[in-house]
This record gives C-alpha cells, sequence and structure tokens, in this order.
C-alpha cells in the first residue's frame, strides 16, 4: 500500500537511487507499525525489532567485502544491491531526517515531495532538498551537503562518548567523538550530520531537566533533546545539575552508529530500571548480558549468571506494567551473529556454547517465574492478531521455551510433555510453533515426535511447512546432528532447489542463521554450501547469491574454520559460467584483508 505512493507513483530515477523507494517505504512501514501498537512499550517492541535486525545484518555488511553506500555508484550485478543498506539504512536515513525536522514538519516534507514530484521519476537528492525546503529552518536544511553524506558514504559510523561533571558549578560536559572504521576502497571518510536523541536521569532514576549552557531558561522544563553531531569532537554542557548524572543516549536508536559510553553496570542498571525511553531500557539489558558473554568468551570460560544481573531480569519478568512483548526482548539475549560482530577473531561454536550456557543459568534461576509468566499470559477466546494478544504470546512462548529448558536439565519432564500436547492442541499457529521450538530448544526426547506429528498435520499448506524446514534448520547445534539432518531434509519429497522459499528456509537457515552448525571443524558445513551455491547457481543466481553471502565475514574467523572458507569460496570462484551476481559476491569476499 505504502509502496503506491513511495514506489511507484513517485519512482527512482535510475538504479542508484533504488533506496529514494524503498528506505522510504520501509520507514512508513515501520512508523505505521509503531503507530498501531498503542503503549510506548509496545511501540518499543517494533522499534527494538527493526534494529535488532539493522545491527545483525546491516552492520555486518557494513563491515564486509560487500559494504556499499545507500547511495552506490556502481555496480556489477543490480540483484546484488537489494539489500539491508539499501532497504533498511536508507529507512534509517530518513528517520533521520524526521528527526531532525521534527514529525510536523516531516509531514510538510512529504506533502511537499509529492507535490513536486507526483508520477515523476526522481533521486535521493530530490527527496532531501524537499524534506529542507519545507523546513528552511531546520537543521536538515542548514546542513544538508553534510547530511547527505549518509547517502554516498559506506560503513557504520562510530560514536565515543565521555562525560564530566563538575560539582562547584553544578555543570555536566558530554563529549562526544565521531569516526568511521576505514572501509576498503573508498573515499577518506568526511563526518555525517549525527541527531543523538538523550535525557539524563539522577542515580536513583528520575528525569533532569535539560538546558544547554547559554540557553535561556526555558518555559517549561525540558528532559529530552537531540544533539546534533558536526564536527568529528562534539562538546555540550548541561547547567544546573545537581549531582552527576546517568546519560540515557542515542533513544530510540536515534541514528544507525556504534556507541561506546562506557557505562557501569549501576548505570545500566538506573537504565534498565527508570528509563523512559523503551528502546534504552532494552538495551540496557542487552548490554549487560553482552558484557558477561564477550568477558566469558576473551577469558575462555563458561558465563556466570551473577547476582544483579539475575535479579535485573527476575524484576523485568515481574513488572506487569510493561507490554508482555517488549518483556519477552528484554529477556532475550544478544544474537549469536551480534556477539561475533563484537569481536575481531570469531569462533562460531564457543560463541553458540556461551549464549546457551547462560541461557540455561536464566531459565534455571528464574525458574519459578517462568512458569508464572506462562501460565498468566495464557490468551483465552478466539484469535485475534491484536498487539495485546501477541504480546502475551510472545512472552508465553518464550516462558515455556525457557521452562523446558531448565525442566530438561533437571530431568523433570512435565514441562517438555506439556509443550508437546500444545503442538497438537493449541488452537494458533503461533502457539503451536513456539510449544515445537521450545522442545527443539530444549533438546527435548518429545521434539522429533513432535516434528513428525507437525508435518502430518500441516503438509498440505506451503507457507507452514517452510516453517517446518527453517526450525529444523535451526536447531541448536549437538556433535554436528544438525548438518547431517539438513543433508538429509535436501532429499525430502517436499524440497526442491527450484522452490525458492524452501531454500531460503533450509539452506539458507543452516547457512546464514545458524553459524554453530554451519562453521564445523572438519569444514562439512563449506563443502554443503559450495554445493549448493554451484547447484543453484545453474536453476536460480538470484538465490545463489543470496546464499553465496553466508561466508561474506570469513576473514574474521579463527583457524581452522578460516583457511577451510576460503577453500570453499575459491572453489566456488573457479567454477566455469559462474553468474556475475554469484561471482562478484565470491570474488569481493576473497579480496577481504586477512
Amino acid at each position: 500500500y505504502f509502496h503506491n505512493w513511495t514506489g511507484n507513483r513517485i519512482t527512482c530515477r535510475d538504479w542508484f537511487q533504488l533506496s529514494l523507494k524503498e528506505g522510504l517505504t520501509v520507514f512508513r512501514d515501520q512508523e505505521f507499525s509503531m503507530d498501531m501498537a498503542g503503549s510506548a512499550s509496545a511501540r518499543a517492541v517494533k522499534r527494538i525489532s527493526d534494529v535488532r535486525a539493522l545491527r545483525q545484518f546491516q552492520f555486518a555488511e557494513d563491515a564486509g567485502p560487500m559494504a556499499h553506500p545507500v547511495r552506490p555508484d556502481a555496480y556489477v550485478e543490480i540483484d546484488n544491491f537489494y539489500t539491508a543498506t539499501v532497504y533498511e539504512k536508507g529507512a534509517e536515513v530518513v528517520r533521520m531526517m524526521q528527526t531532525l525536522v521534527g514529525r510536523a514538519g516531516f509531514t510538510l516534507g512529504m506533502a511537499l515531495y509529492v507535490e513536486r514530484h507526483d508520477g515523476q521519476a526522481v533521486t535521493c537528492d530530490d527527496f532531501a532538498q524537499a524534506m529542507a525546503d519545507a523546513n528552511p529552518d531546520s537543521t536538515l536544511a542548514k546542513h544538508l551537503k553534510e547530511f547527505k553524506r549518509w547517502y554516498s558514504q559506506p560503513g557504520t559510523p562510530r560514536l565515543a562518548a565521555r562525560g564530566r561533571y563538575d560539582a562547584p558549578s553544578r555543570t555536566y560536559t558530554l563529549g562526544i567523538d565521531l569516526s568511521s572504521p576505514a572501509v576498503s576502497g573508498t573515499e577518506p571518510w568526511q563526518p555525517q550530520i549525527v541527531p543523538v536523541a538523550m535525557g539524563l536521569l539522577t542515580r536513583d532514576g528520575r528525569p533532569i531537566a535539560l538546558r544547554l549552557e547559554g540557553e535561556l531558561a526555558p518555559a517549561q522544563d525540558v528532559f529530552e533533546r537531540v544533539l546534533v553531531l558536526d564536527a568529528a569532537r562534539n562538546f555540550f554542557t548541561f547547567v544546573d545539575v545537581d549531582a552527576e548524572p546517568v546519560p540515557s543516549l542515542l533513544r530510540g536508536f536515534s541514528a544507525p552508529v556504534l556507541l561506546s559510553d562506557n557505562l557501569a553496570d549501576a548505570d545500566l542498571l538506573t537504565l534498565l530500571q527508570h528509563d523512559s525511553d523503551a528502546f534504552n531500557r532494552w538495551e540496557a539489558a542487552q548490554r549487560m548480558a553482552l558484557a558477561r558473554l564477550l568477558a566469558a568468551l576473551r577469558e575462555s570460560r563458561s558465563p556466570k549468571l551473577d547476582a544483579p544481573f539475575a535479579e535485573a531480569m527476575r524484576s523485568v519478568l515481574r513488572d506487569d506494567q510493561l507490554d508482555p512483548a517488549f518483556t519477552a526482548l528484554v529477556l532475550t539475549l544478544p544474537s549469536e551473529g551480534y556477539i561475533a560482530e563484537q569481536l575481531e577473531a570469531v569462533d562460531p561454536p564457543r560463541i553458540h556454547a556461551a549464549r546457551r550456557a547462560l541461557q540455561l543459568e536464566l531459565a534455571l534461576a528464574l525458574a519459578d517465574d517462568w512458569r508464572r509468566t506462562f501460565e498468566a499470559h495464557q490468551v483465552g477466546g478466539p484469535y485475534s492478531p491484536d498487539a495485546a494478544s501477541s504480546g502475551r504470546r510472545a512472552l508465553a512462548n518464550l516462558a515455556l521455551s525457557m521452562a523446558c529448558l531448565g525442566a530438561h536439565h533437571s530431568g523433570d519432564a512435565g514441562w517438555p510433555e506439556r509443550a508437546a500436547q500444545r503442538v497438537d492442541n493449541a488452537r494458533n499457529m503461533t502457539d503451536r510453533l513456539g510449544a515445537l521450538n521450545a522442545l527443539i530448544f530444549a533438546r527435548s526426547e518429545f521434539a522429533e515426535a513432535a516434528l513428525e506429528r507437525f508435518y502430518q498435520t500441516f503438509r498440505a499448506e506451503a507457507n507452514v511447512i517452510d516453517e517446518w524446514f527453517a526450525i529444523q534448520a535451526g536447531m541448536p547445534e549437538q556433535e554436528g546432528s544438525v548438518l547431517q539432518r539438513v543433508r538429509q531434509l535436501t532429499r525430502h519429497p517436499d524440497f526442491s532447489l527450484r522452490n525458492p522459499n524452501r531454500v531460503n528456509s533450509l539452506i539458507g537457515g543452516l547457512c546464514r542463521h545458524n553459524p554453530s552448525a554451519f562453521h564445523r571443524e572438519d569444514a562439512a558445513g563449506y563443502v554443503f554450501w559450495a554445493d549448493r551455491v554451484i547447484e543453484l547457481d545453474a536453476v536460480n543466481p538470484h538465490m545463489a547469491s543470496r546464499i553465496a553471502r553466508a561466508l561474506d565475514r570469513w576473514s574474521v574467523l579463527v583457524e581452522p574454520y578460516r583457511s577451510a572458507a576460503r577453500s570453499a569460496l575459491q572453489r566456488v570462484a573457479a567454477t566455469p559460467d559462474l553468474s556475475c551476481g554469484v561471482r562478484e559476491i565470491v570474488e569481493r569476499a576473497l579480496s577481504a584483508p586477512t
């Protein structure tokens, strides 16, 4: 529906402008979905989901050999630019425009854009100019040239923030450095305009009124504002601050950047418990979990669930004022892919083991709370897709999954048996799949029979069977069993290389979304990948290109994975008559520095 206006009625002049319509339409879709959600924490669920995907896929793309600007300036195969950078990062560029001109100003800009260009094929510059012209006094209009570097510069900018409190003058100075990692083969990076939505909190969680040095006191207190970074080094001094505050930066993820602010656990706990910005409450929990996982990985030990983190998670789980879907996201640990992006040397099986160990600790430490949560969030009556019901189902299914994991570890068959019954008897597909995933996640003895019954029940439903294949491709790794299962499933009567959805579910599920099963010391995962890419290239080059992206980041792997992955890439590159799209991907991957 949105694409009819910002994709078809006004479309792109050439392929380089692809994000003009794709990024804008993704943004409008995101905003509409958030508006439909209701409460602040429910709205945050959509934003968090989008940011999780952005970080896992687009940030990795920005850091890899296929990095390219939101508006590419050259291409070998245009299919390779239907990417997270064009779509999701393109949407973030539009979101930053809205932040800089305000929601009302963005509405004016959209109206002017449509009035000027209805029925035309235009450029990203035309869209940005319409936004600026509709808001001539805005930061966007004043810094339009610098802002448009978001369209032309690849890579993920980095922010380094540090604060200094001066008690005698009651001032707090926030310094934020802006930089970008080097991206191979690009022009020297220049600072971009970065909007940083922020607030300050007291140690006990009260918001602090924000007034910058030199400003007149506003008519009423302002507790959130947008700081605009326009240089490599930026300083902001706040006055009338009675004690050292806790900064809440990048609220709502106001820019697609990497932020380092060195907040301690006590600061993150303050944000988790009290921040008025729901996104940053979730972010605080993610950062606490990530710090524990990274420390364990760097010290070659298993992560331990310390009391402060456990109690923080328990308090979230018991907070009935939060939207249930938001609670579920706070209690979900960072993905294996996102954890990997924080490490210079990546060992996927070790990452999987560390994450699973912390999940098990949470399952056991919060066992009673998981069970209470499952019971409290059952949705009665006919199925409804409304946000409130969806949120309750999401939290109930997470609770069931954690209850099954803890019960399986302790030898209690009660919860896995209950999940197995739910696979058969639930009144909607969300709860059936949630129960099936819970059994598989816990590696329960009931999982195999439940999978077979599920298949027999829904074998005539193509979309459901796509999910059935994907669930098995994404199983937690155990002694090499997942690759063996996927090989067997490629011979299943319902699988065909000529069915793109089936290929994406099974082969993509393993190679792109299950790193611990794909990256194996015996290199069997890479052999399987190379075989399938070559085979697919003959029948569906577009799908082959998508699967080929699984080894974009091979150069950051530890040995023996790195050498084996390079050999697999070389084998594909040496294949005669390879499609242009696949060849571009594997050759650019092989050119990555090691």
